[in-house]
C-alpha cells in the first residue's frame, strides 16, 4: 500500500460520525466531480455523487443522505435508496443497478482517497 500521503486526504475520521456524510469536489478521472463518502457500521464507504436512475446529485433537493432508518443511503429527489456497503439499489425501479464506488483508506485519524481515479 502507497504511504497515505501520495494519497488526496478526504477528511479528519473524526469529522466523518457514524450515519453521516461529507461530500468532496474533486477530479475522477480528470473531471470535476461530486464524491460522497459516508460512515456506516464504523467503516467509511465513498461513491460518486450521482443517482442511478437519474444524473442528479443523491443531495440535489437536501443534504441528508441516510433514510429516515438510518440503514440505506437515499436520493432526495426520486427516493431511490442504495446499500451503504455497496452502493446496490434496492429500489423497485433500479433494483439491482449501482453507484459507482470510489476506494478510500482510513490511516491514522485520518481518511483519504485511495482511488486512482481521484485528484485534487
Amino acid at each position: 500500500m502507497k504511504h497515505p500521503d501520495s494519497y488526496l486526504k478526504a477528511c479528519d475520521s473524526a469529522h466523518l460520525q457514524e450515519g453521516r456524510h461529507i461530500i468532496c469536489e474533486v477530479h475522477y478521472n480528470h473531471a470535476p466531480e461530486s464524491i460522497i463518502v459516508c460512515r456506516f457500521k464504523g467503516q467509511c464507504y465513498a461513491y460518486v455523487n450521482r443517482c442511478v436512475h437519474m444524473p442528479k446529485r443523491l443531495n440535489c433537493e437536501h443534504d441528508l443522505l441516510f433514510d429516515t432508518t438510518g440503514q440505506y443511503l437515499r436520493c432526495s429527489m426520486h427516493g431511490i435508496i442504495y446499500t451503504p456497503e455497496t452502493g446496490i439499489s434496492q429500489s423497485t425501479m433500479c433494483n439491482g443497478e449501482q453507484l459507482k464506488a470510489v476506494k478510500v483508506i482510513e490511516v491514522d485519524g485520518e481518511i483519504y482517497f485511495s482511488d486512482k481515479h481521484v485528484s485534487a
